[in-house]
């Protein structure tokens, strides 16, 4: 069943930095642009290979299509459950989407979240509810993915279902996040976790940069998860879990992906393995 379809490329409806900055620069009709503002307009092209770079791509400027600020409920809700979302996105059909699908008679919105990340780039979610500072969810099976924006009714019913869908909200039932429209890196350095990355991934298969490690979330104690990505060419992703000092069991801090989308179950027995939320001894 499909959901949604990503939105159009560039030449289907983008405007270019060039027609907005002629729309900003230009206050009065006869009024020309600076040759300056042209110059710095085609490096930038030039230099992000880009024919769809918009004036809301320069990071001092708040675009209103980014739907990081347009749902920053929904957005936390996903930074916080998907591996390997790291919060950003690209251009035209590239940029990260999320698009509201139905509420249902309580208030809680179904949402697709699109990301051009390395696994799970669609995922399904429902949000509980939500306040000032903080968004509700239900841990663990708020969410599905897939590899395409298509669900089907099956999976979605069962989606809805696990979520109390149409049901009074019990927030007795539900974790809770703060409100952000930019996702952290996480409380740990790369040297914090290379011991047991370089113990995960040995030999071709140590890839050992920045992009290695991808936040996932925390608990209310300072535990930490994050995703360690292998050489690309061999394709290996495991899930890391940490204490708040950095230190790791060297038996159960770690699993494997077996499956890319539907690794639910697994990371929560993963989280109860390692005590998640739980009083630190």
């Amino acid at each position: 069943m499909e959901i949604i379809r990503r939105a159009q490329g560039c030449m289907g409806g983008c405007i270019t930095f060039l027609e907005r900055g002629n729309k900003i620069m230009t206050k009065n009709k006869g009024l020309k642009t600076p040759k300056i503002f042209v110059a710095i307009l085609i490096v930038i092209m030039i230099t992000t290979g880009s024919s769809c770079f918009t004036i809301y791509d320069l990071p001092f400027m708040v675009s209103p299509y980014d739907d990081r600020n347009n749902h920053p409920e929904l957005f936390s809700i996903a930074i916080n459950s998907v591996l390997g979302t790291r919060g950003r996105g690209g251009n035209g059909a590239d940029r990260l989407q999320i698009t509201v699908i139905e509420e249902d008679n309580f208030g809680r919105k179904m949402f697709l979240y699109f990301e051009m990340k390395v696994i799970s780039r669609y995922s399904l979610h429902i949000s509980q509810t939500s306040d000032d500072q903080y968004v509700y969810f239900y841990p663990d099976f708020n969410f599905i993915s897939g590899p395409t924006d298509e669900f089907s009714i099956e999976e979605i019913e069962e989606l809805k279902r696990k979520n109390d869908w149409n049901m009074e909200i019990d927030l007795s039932k539900s974790v809770k996040v703060e409100i952000v429209r930019e996702k952290g890196k996480g409380p740990l350095t790369q040297t914090q976790m290379s011991s047991l990355y370089n113990k995960v991934f040995l030999g071709e298969d140590n890839y050992n940069f920045p992009s290695s490690y991808i936040f996932l979330t925390t608990d209310d104690y300072g535990r930490s998860i994050y995703l360690g990505i292998g050489r690309p060419s061999i394709g290996r992703y495991v899930v890391m879990l940490f204490g708040p000092d950095s230190s790791y069991d060297e038996n159960k801090s770690y699993f494997e992906l077996t499956d890319l989308f539907s690794y639910q179950e697994e990371l929560k027995q993963f989280k109860e393995l390692n005590n998640w939320n739980q009083p630190l001894n």
